[in-house]
């Protein structure tokens, strides 16, 4: 046992409750499926813990092989899971939704002032939504799919020019493609403060309890590569992750599959 496992196997509870009991508040079958879908195509990212290694962090592991360490699966696999479904759990999700129009309001209030500071070159009407969202037919649905892939591929070779941390590159990315899918998606807008919202405060129970535990868990960060500022003991770039990936992730299966435009629409029974 070591804190990265540790704390994995506290995600991994948390993804256990939302199947066993999260799942069951909701009776849309197609978000179980992006349960499974999110958790085994997160569990992918786990290939990519050689960009953070040793940069951003040095963690223990069970099983090593080079810069790889067995736990970055289950990690990403319960992360991926949870933050696809956490806004879709009927009471976070009305909570969520209120938060959103409550941002919204304030976000329109200040285009309202930025319009007449520039005579109307800017209205709060962009950030009008159709109640019932373009359905987009199949073909065009895969062109949109691939400009999201490289935009996202796109915005990550621009950070590769900047000479910061990885994990900084990791939230320049995921918060730059989580405003794509906002725009070309105005029905999935709340998921993204939503996600980034609910995943950092579940994270941040993992960040709490871990330590308690392991009391030397941070010393496996490359502190003097990072900002140093600490939330309740933990890198502030940890919430910094937290919050970027699940504004990206969170609407990300929608917006692939557009299942909800779907529901919507009338087209998705279920």
């Amino acid at each position: 046992m070591n804190g990265y496992l540790f704390g994995c196997l506290l995600l991994l509870g948390f993804w256990l409750l939302i199947r066993l009991f999260g799942l069951g508040l909701t009776k849309k079958s197609w978000i179980r499926r992006e349960f499974w879908w999110a958790s085994f195509t997160c569990a992918a990212l786990g290939f990519t813990e050689p960009l953070f290694v040793p940069s951003y962090w040095n963690p223990p592991s069970i099983l090593k092989f080079g810069r790889w360490d067995f736990e970055s699966f289950p990690f990403c696999f319960a992360v991926g899971g949870i933050t696809a479904v956490l806004t879709e759990i009927p009471p976070i999700k009305g909570f969520l939704l209120d938060l959103y129009y409550v941002l919204e309001r304030i976000l329109r209030g200040l285009l309202a002032l930025i319009s007449t500071i520039t005579g109307g070159r800017i209205h709060p009407a962009i950030l009008d939504r159709p109640m019932v969202s373009v359905l987009i037919p199949r073909d065009q649905l895969r062109i949109e799919n691939m400009l999201l892939v490289t935009f996202s591929l796109a915005v990550f070779g621009v950070t590769g020019q900047f000479a910061i941390n990885i994990i900084y590159k990791a939230a320049i990315v995921g918060l730059s493609s989580a405003l794509w899918i906002a725009w070309r998606r105005p029905s999935l807008r709340w998921q993204i403060p939503g996600g980034g919202f609910s995943f950092t405060l579940l994270y941040t129970i993992v960040l709490v309890v871990t330590p308690l535990r392991f009391p030397g868990f941070f010393s496996y960060w490359n502190l003097p590569a990072l900002s140093g500022i600490r939330i309740l003991g933990a890198p502030a770039e940890e919430y910094l992750y937290a919050f970027t990936f699940g504004a990206f992730w969170a609407p990300l299966y929608e917006a692939w599959k557009q299942t909800r435009i779907m529901e919507e629409s009338g087209l998705l029974s279920s």
